[in-house]
């Protein structure tokens, strides 16, 4: 089985540090997603797992065998990784199918070039030029010049952030097909949450250079253990609130312990927060009033006032409960299990 350890790096550029003590591990047939906003190291890491940059600190392993070190740098070619840039990156001199044979070294490449080009479903496009292809097509072929030489390694840099939302799924669909099947390990840069609940299997969470948090999408967009996560999972709503022995006293209401992501936290005022879709509405309550009601798609986002601060807050929920809840009727609001992250606030 293909492994990919990323072991204690750290990296920097002059006095900015891009990243520091970062560490996980990338499993084959299964895709790594790196997410973070801008300047949170996840395209410098992507470069030198690729070798497109020294490393300064750690160390990166695949399979047992080094990549990289302060000592050592195994050059991009010779470390059986495969890559698909953001704009395909394809040679405009070169047809198709000899931009996928590019990084074949023997005499079947073409055959081979060919058969990898049926795969992404471009068999017909084979004697083309990258610019008679859409974009959609081009990062087609980049995902089949990236696989052709059967990498143990596939890293993707945000290939798909210029497309249409259509193509864009499909494409993610096709290349994480393509993992499963041949057994790469995938690691998958983006900021687009959409992507790592579509793509990712473990998803590493990055910020400043500092490795967040790291889970499985499901986990990270349900119970997320930072304030950081929650804001790029979700839209979140923050409440101030109290924690005391019996439970947590919040705008919305009094509600239990096992709420929060860390229930042993001690009492005392804390901001809590809460993505909307983590909510739960009862219509068995009296004490927020619903003010208004917008039917989106299957679901139906109320907004509704009331609490302890009078509070407003937007609030998706199953269509099916329409017959329960209308405008003017009071409910009941409360959160998943483990699915509220408290921050203590100190006084000055």
């Amino acid at each position: 089985m293909q492994v990919l350890v990323v072991n204690k790096v750290s990296h920097r550029f002059g006095k900015n540090v891009a990243l520091n003590d970062i560490s996980f591990e990338c499993k084959a047939g299964e895709v790594t997603c790196l997410i973070g906003h801008s300047g949170c190291g996840k395209t410098t890491l992507l470069r030198l797992m690729a070798g497109l940059l020294p490393l300064q600190s750690g160390e990166i392993v695949l399979n047992g065998s080094t990549l990289a070190s302060p000592s050592l740098m195994v050059p991009p070619e010779l470390r059986s990784v495969g890559m698909v840039f953001q704009e395909g990156a394809l040679f405009p001199h070169m047809s198709v199918v000899d931009n996928v044979a590019f990084g074949l070294r023997n005499n079947g490449a073409k055959e081979r070039a060919r058969e990898w080009l049926a795969r992404v479903g471009l068999s017909d496009y084979a004697d083309r030029y990258p610019e008679s292809l859409s974009g959609g097509q081009r990062q087609r072929v980049a995902l089949a010049r990236a696989m052709a030489p059967e990498p143990a390694v596939l890293l993707f840099d945000e290939p798909y952030a210029n497309l249409d939302v259509p193509l864009r799924r499909t494409l993610r669909k096709d290349a994480r097909e393509i993992i499963r099947e041949t057994g790469a390990v995938g690691v998958f840069v983006t900021h687009d949450p959409d992507e790592v609940l579509a793509m990712g299997d473990n998803v590493v969470v990055l910020d400043q250079g500092v490795m967040v948090e790291i889970g499985t999408p499901q986990t990270l967009y349900e119970a997320p253990k930072s304030r950081y996560t929650a804001e790029l999972f979700g839209d979140p709503q923050m409440l101030e609130g109290v924690l005391h022995d019996a439970g947590v006293t919040s705008p919305l209401g009094e509600w239990d312990r096992s709420v929060l992501t860390d229930p042993t936290m001690a009492n005392g005022p804390v901001m809590l927060i809460v993505d909307a879709n983590q909510l739960m509405l009862h219509t068995d309550g009296n004490g927020l009033r619903i003010t208004h009601i917008d039917s989106i798609g299957g679901l139906s986002r109320v907004t509704f006032r009331g609490g302890l601060e009078d509070t407003s807050l937007d609030l998706e929920c199953p269509r099916h409960l329409d017959a329960d809840i209308v405008v003017g009727s009071h409910v009941r609001v409360t959160p998943k299990a483990g699915a509220v992250f408290a921050i203590q606030i100190f006084s000055n």
